[in-house]
């Protein structure tokens, strides 16, 4: 890992504030991904106020990695600019597990697979780690945010509301279904107070994934459509509902069950979503 040039990091930092529960579940799979992990385990503890763990069996942070891994744009993604280019990560900033930081008490278990033994690190509010000590963990990574906003009272006041905590574990839910479908060959798990909330197993392609969250009464009235632009050289992928088919089955009245992904990202576009029927589109 290094650090970015300052003319770099001005060209393509935004500043990244975590500001959500879900949008820590989101930054850790997406690390997790990252690091070519194909099952990744979410835990939460007083619907991720108290704690938020992600568990992954990806490639584990090196130990000469580990004591940049917090900091503020430090990456092994790019160097410059013009990498952005040819950039087929999820993050790339550094800016994630520094952001995550500032706002929660932060442990890291991590291990290689050429590592006899893993290490675990504590991380201060600057994203700067302890002296490692020793842990049993399995090749991988594991991240711990536990207090999450104690030290932010206007967040910390957001989610003593009960209905909000739930809502953002529903949100939690809905991202991790969201990838399970973008990710088929990736198994997911979602647990809440040591209870289990929903999971997929690794599956081969998109439909059977979607089948898997659907289920086949619902495909059954989806078709597959594609489209590629020699132009633009964009290539669009998907499942629609077919011409005619029954709307109680293939419409909702929320839009958590239109995915969209660019690039291997699920995305929210406004003008889908208020569509509100069921499916799926892959865009490239």
């Amino acid at each position: 890992m290094h650090k970015l040039s300052g003319e770099t990091v001005r060209l393509i930092s935004s500043a990244q504030v975590i500001t959500s529960i879900a949008s820590v579940v989101k930054e850790l799979i997406e690390n997790s991904l990252d690091a070519n992990a194909d099952n990744i385990e979410i835990k939460l503890e007083n619907f991720g106020v108290d704690k938020v763990e992600v568990r992954d069996n990806g490639d584990g942070i090196r130990a000469e990695d580990a004591d940049f891994m917090g900091r503020r744009h430090y990456t092994s993604k790019l160097t410059s600019h013009d990498d952005l280019e040819n950039l087929f990560t999820y993050g790339f900033r550094g800016e994630a597990l520094g952001s995550l930081c500032a706002v929660s008490n932060v442990a890291i278990a991590t291990k290689t697979k050429d590592e006899e033994f893993g290490r675990c690190y504590i991380l201060d509010h600057e994203g700067i780690a302890s002296s490692p000590k020793p842990s049993q963990c399995c090749t991988g990574t594991t991240v711990t945010a536990s207090r999450l906003f104690h030290n932010v009272p206007v967040r910390k006041q957001y989610y003593s509301n009960a209905k909000r905590r739930r809502e953002e574990v529903k949100k939690v839910e809905d991202l991790l279904l969201s990838f399970g479908v973008v990710c088929p060959g990736v198994r997911f798990s979602l647990s809440h107070n040591k209870a289990s909330i929903w999971q997929k197993n690794k599956l081969p392609n998109l439909k059977t994934a979607l089948l898997n969250v659907l289920g086949s009464n619902v495909m059954g009235h989806l078709t597959r459509v594609e489209k590629n632009d020699e132009e633009t050289q964009v290539k669009i992928e998907g499942y629609l509902p077919k011409p005619g088919s029954d709307a109680q089955l293939t419409s909702r009245s929320t839009d958590d069950r239109t995915w969209i992904s660019v690039n291997g990202r699920p995305v929210t576009m406004k003008d889908f979503s208020k569509v509100r029927s069921i499916g799926f589109a892959l865009i490239t």
